[in-house]
């Protein structure tokens, strides 16, 4: 079988392949739309396997495939765009509203906050930096869990060592002077007293194994959007279950649960919508 018509070109047959492969392993869907998408990344994993072309890189995984070369893949196959502060209004709420809420329930026990899509760790760090400032009394009590399925990103995000530009994306300089150090290099780690208080692992929220009800608020932002209806529903089940009665689940801007089946109660707070498990 021809697979590309010239050593540039990407057959189907190619494309679908990996876009099957990641789906399988990640439930990131790729369609035929996405494919230009994949193809950038996929002419990445030529460079990094050291191969001549996205054919060769084919040939290569059609052989048994190692634990490295699936980490390689799912590496470069997942969207790690993300930026201190992300959309605003949900750390806002979290200090303002949903906190508050959780404080008043649990009294002085200790209080659970997952970031299930951690990334590089601007989200984790941006709702700790958040607490620190709005409700600098909570810090002691706080139990802070942060999970991605990338190993790069979680890398990145234990090490809290970012450059300009990361740090230009969304905060504010006083918040950077306060809480982060600039480094000999330019580049800017965040300070030790942050970094430890999460604890990071890799998870896959379509295959992993979830806890049951351990938090009293998820942050699962731009995740599902990258999902098929049937996995939309096996997370969202999954994070319900995770949830400890009267916690708050938090979605990206412009998610929804729109045609699924969930217990999920939807809950506005200056006009965000929050998802909430009855208490």
């Amino acid at each position: 079988m021809n697979l590309a018509v010239t050593k540039d070109e990407i057959s189907n047959t190619v494309f679908k392949f990996f876009a099957d492969y990641i789906y399988k392993h990640s439930g990131m869907v790729y369609t035929d739309k996405d494919y230009y998408r994949l193809e950038t990344r996929l002419r990445s994993l030529v460079k990094i396997f050291e191969v001549e072309a996205v054919d060769d890189l084919y040939k290569k995984f059609q052989g048994p495939i190692s634990p490295d070369m699936h980490t390689v893949l799912i590496n470069i196959s997942t969207n790690n765009e993300t930026y201190f502060f992300r959309d605003k209004r949900p750390f806002s709420i979290l200090t303002n509203e949903l906190l508050p809420i959780i404080m008043e329930n649990k009294k002085m026990a200790p209080i659970s906050i997952w970031s299930a899509a951690s990334s590089t760790g601007q989200e984790i760090y941006s709702i700790i930096m958040q607490i620190k400032e709005k409700i600098p009394e909570l810090i002691p009590r706080l139990v802070i869990d942060a999970s991605d399925i990338s190993t790069d990103a979680l890398a990145k995000a234990k090490k809290g060592n970012y450059n300009g530009l990361d740090v230009q994306r969304g905060l504010p300089i006083t918040t950077l002077m306060k809480y982060f150090e600039q480094q000999e290099d330019e580049s800017w780690q965040i300070a030790p007293e942050l970094s430890r208080i999460p604890n990071f692992f890799e998870f896959n929220l379509l295959t992993g194994s979830f806890p049951l009800m351990r938090y009293d608020i998820i942050f699962c932002r731009n995740v599902l959007i990258y999902q098929n209806m049937e996995n939309k529903q096996k997370i969202v089940s999954k994070l319900y279950e995770s949830l400890r009665p009267g916690g708050f689940l938090v979605l990206g801007n412009g998610e929804s649960f729109i045609g699924l089946e969930t217990d999920f109660q939807r809950e506005t707070y200056d006009n965000l919508t929050v998802y909430a498990k009855k208490a």
